[in-house]
């Protein structure tokens, strides 16, 4: 029964905007990992992989990759939200590009394509922040909300990559300090990685080329507990591990 409604909720939250017509929502259940300390929550995500779109910016015409998800919250007290979207190319040359949120004409684009009624209320990563994520009691519909990730340069910067992930965090409060035998600390944060594939090139690109890679099998989607770089290392909270 919970899963018959979650897959009717997920349909129907499609039917809003052109992403039905790109196939359901892939859900990413939470998973607990070793890491994970008492008190650690994981949201529910899901979503669509990510589009091309062709957008006026203020820097000129730009072609982007956005991918619009939606997140819920089945524990039993409303948590916060507050994302990033890091996109990593795996091919070619390595680079790594942050979620920009854009909350001026670049998402206004994104929403006309995606949520042309509004009903979604598609928010940016900054939109998105603003407020709790309700809790959604057991065997009930999501009570979802949407948002979106943007990436104005990645197409430009990267365009012969075939092959990157999305790592996202802000979905788990999860925290990691690891000693290290030279006594550095290593910290890291509950994230999840999902992996892309993108067949075609950027001469012959369409905007649904981007698919989930199954990894011979693996899945595109997993739970790791990802290092934070040095300017990101004062992260609240953190459990330790006492694996040295």
């Amino acid at each position: 029964m919970r899963l018959r409604l979650l897959t009717a909720a997920l349909s129907l939250g499609l039917c809003a905007g052109t992403a039905a017509a790109q196939g359901q929502y892939r859900p990413v259940e939470p998973i607990k990992l070793p890491l994970d300390g008492n008190g650690v929550w994981t949201l529910h995500f899901a979503y669509t992989p990510p589009r091309t779109l062709v957008v006026d910016t203020k820097a000129g015409r730009k072609t982007i990759w956005y991918m619009v998800y939606q997140v819920w919250n089945k524990t039993d007290t409303s948590l916060p939200f507050r994302p990033e979207f890091e996109l990593v190319t795996k091919d070619g040359q390595l680079r790594a590009y942050l979620d920009e949120p854009y909350p001026g004409p670049v998402a206004d684009a994104i929403r006309k394509v995606e949520d042309p009624t509004g009903e979604l209320k598609l928010k940016t990563t900054i939109g998105i922040t603003e407020a709790m994520i309700p809790v959604t009691k057991a065997d009930s519909v999501p009570r979802a909300v949407y948002g979106v990730a943007i990436w104005v340069d990645a197409p430009a910067k990267s365009a012969e990559t075939n092959n990157f992930s999305v790592y996202v965090t802000g979905l788990s409060n999860g925290n990691a300090r690891q000693e290290r035998a030279d006594g550095v600390d290593s910290i890291s944060r509950k994230t999840l990685q999902i992996d892309f594939n993108r067949p075609t090139d950027a001469a012959k690109a369409g905007p649904n080329d981007i698919r989930p890679s199954d990894n011979s099998g693996l899945g595109s989607e997993k739970w790791v507990y990802r290092v934070v770089p040095a300017d990101k290392a004062d992260v609240p909270g953190v459990q330790k591990d006492a694996a040295k």
